[in-house]
């Protein structure tokens, strides 16, 4: 693709031949003796999103005239650019099993725009067609592919968004901050914006693939212990019963909204993102893991309670440590139901109330942990509370404080 005629440079980009025109009479796009450069596409698609975002033609081309800006940068954009398919949206409807309504109802699951006969076809929209055919082809429901779809979605919104505010707080932040334009700085970080996205998307590869192999152990492990009951010699049987329950723990930063007034919304941002950094770690020591973030707190599971009240105790005494606000943490024991990476139950409920009433620096725990728990961890004390009143829940609930014994 290293000489596009003109049909084809705005087959690529998506872009009809009049908007086309209008591009090249404003010199903003020229073709070479040959015709145009495969990295045109890109800038012919940049140029196109920024028309779109309300920049006149003419207010572009001024700006590249007097070198206020520059598109030189736009080859660089992507580490794998994404062209316009051509295979139209009818004859890829032909092949697949589902129509336009329940595909598209499927990429809103997965936070994406309609896909529409009257606009060009992406060619990762046509791959995305052709996998949720192999998906019906293997048997997948549509209610399964929306789940899956829905926190993919979400799960990769937050992993690019990260991405992108990495790449703006600490390559453009700096070379703004030392009085280069945004000229230079978007043709200095074109560069390391490649490398930064090959290294973002092997990463990512690298840990889906890890925790991805560990849910596939503890699955298949789970339905050959299923298989091998009443087989041979049954008495691991009994420490299968005597398994601990899991423990749900909520924690979250006390007084954060009257911080944010204090220091204001960049500043406060930061402690919550600390504070989520500081509860991964620690979940990851205690062999937990932080279910989903929450803001100013975050939601923890644990295969035991003494993996929680580890982690909540480490979390309270290292806050001040880290220069954030008084840590409080509630937490309940019992089963929960595992759905779409998330958990739901009376367990999960209970570990939420219990946050709420906690004090500053408080850790409170249910009957059930304290029952968990208090005969296999010395070094803690539960204090019993008055039965306290919590929201949604029709009888008093009886609470331990805990804390680390001296």
């Amino acid at each position: 693709m290293d000489v596009l005629s003109r049909e084809m440079l705005a087959s690529l980009a998506g872009c009809d031949d009049d908007r086309l025109q209008q591009i090249e009479q404003s010199r903003i796009i020229e073709a070479g003796a040959a015709g145009y450069a495969g990295s045109d596409v890109s800038r012919l698609r940049l140029v196109l999103a920024l028309n779109d975002a309300g920049i006149a033609l003419e207010t572009l081309a001024e700006g590249l005239r007097r070198q206020v800006v520059s598109l030189d940068f736009a080859s660089q954009l992507m580490f794998e650019p994404v062209t316009i398919s051509q295979t139209p949206l009818s004859a890829a409807l032909e092949r697949s099993p589902l129509d336009l309504e329940k595909l598209n109802a499927l990429h809103s699951s997965a936070g994406l725009p309609p896909m529409s006969p009257v606009r060009a076809l992406r060619e990762d929209d046509l791959e995305f067609i052709r996998l949720v055919a192999e998906c019906v082809a293997l048997g997948a429901s549509g209610d399964g592919m929306h789940r899956v779809l829905r926190v993919f979605g979400q799960s990769m919104r937050r992993c690019v968004d990260t991405m992108r505010d990495l790449f703006r707080s600490e390559v453009e932040a700096p070379m703004l901050q030392a009085g280069l334009g945004h000229r230079e700085v978007l043709a200095a970080g074109a560069a390391k914006r490649l490398e930064l996205q090959r290294i973002g998307m092997r990463m990512l590869f690298l840990l889906q693939r890890r925790l991805l192999e560990e849910a596939v152990f503890d699955n298949v492990v789970g339905r050959l212990q299923e298989a091998l009951r009443g087989v041979g010699d049954d008495r691991w049987l009994d420490a299968e019963a005597d398994r601990p329950l899991p423990a749900v723990a909520f924690a979250d930063l006390s007084g954060f909204t009257a911080l944010t007034q204090d220091i204001g919304d960049l500043k406060a941002a930061e402690k919550a993102a600390g504070f989520e950094a500081l509860a991964q770690r620690l979940c990851s020591n205690f062999g937990g893991r932080i279910v989903k973030p929450l803001g100013d707190g975050v939601m923890m599971l644990f295969p035991d309670s003494g993996a929680a009240l580890r982690t909540a105790l480490s979390l309270v005494e290292q806050s001040a440590a880290h220069d954030l606000p008084d840590v409080r943490v509630g937490v309940a024991t019992g089963q929960v139901v595992p759905r779409d990476g998330d958990i739901f139950g009376q367990t999960v409920n209970l570990a939420a109330r219990i946050a709420a009433a906690a004090a500053p620096s408080q850790i409170l725990a249910c009957r059930s942990t304290h029952g968990d728990a208090a005969g296999n961890f010395d070094a803690t004390d539960f204090i019993p509370l008055a039965p306290l009143s919590l929201k949604g829940l029709p009888e008093p609930v009886l609470l331990y404080s805990v804390t680390r014994r001296l």
